[in-house]
């Protein structure tokens, strides 16, 4: 791919997780993605043949990032959690989009996009169990749903409030989102 279709891409899918965060995948509009990247709706489906494609690669670009920046390690699953709060602070618009793949069944495409990333989770937890360093009570996707959801409503609404009242609300209630997250996963 030449440079400046690689850009146009770039922008595309920016945009696009923009749209999507904002409006979730039914609400998001095709003219309003081609219109914010700059590009007509022709270039857009030359790059991604419909809104699914498109949203699916929104969705494994930016699980991607998340799980990279926050890297899930069976030996410190409280440190994960804060580290995912942290991401959704400083990334409003991940927490948003987690949310809206809560919200909104997701076709094949997402699914497929999403498959390797949770399964390499869900693994590295079932290790944990295995280990005895995580409760077993709880079985590992749901353990990882518990835990992700902890990490985005608290880190959403601490955000909000730290701008209302400021850093140490925020600190605070980092420490008790790793503090459950801790208990949770408690042997």
């Amino acid at each position: 791919m030449r440079a400046a279709g690689a850009a146009t891409r770039e922008r595309i899918l920016d945009a696009a997780k923009a749209e999507f965060a904002r409006y979730g995948v039914a609400g998001a509009r095709i003219n309003r993605i081609a219109a914010a990247a700059r590009a007509s709706k022709d270039r857009l489906y030359a790059y991604f043949p419909g809104k699914n494609e498109l949203y699916a690669a929104v969705t494994e670009r930016w699980t991607g990032e998340v799980s990279a920046e926050t890297a899930l390690s069976a030996e410190d699953v409280p440190a994960y959690v804060g580290r995912l709060f942290d991401h959704f602070v400083a990334h409003p618009d991940n927490a948003r989009l987690q949310a809206w793949a809560d919200l909104e069944p997701s076709g094949d495409h997402v699914a497929q996009a999403l498959r390797a990333t949770l399964e390499t989770k869900h693994a590295e937890l079932r290790r944990g169990q295995r280990a005895g360093l995580i409760t077993a009570d709880i079985a590992a996707p749901l353990l990882l749903l518990m835990l992700t959801d902890l990490a985005r409503t608290t880190a959403t609404r601490a955000r909000f409030a730290a701008e209302h009242s400021g850093s140490d609300q925020l600190a605070a209630q980092r420490a008790a989102t790793v503090l459950a997250a801790q208990r949770i996963t408690a042997p």
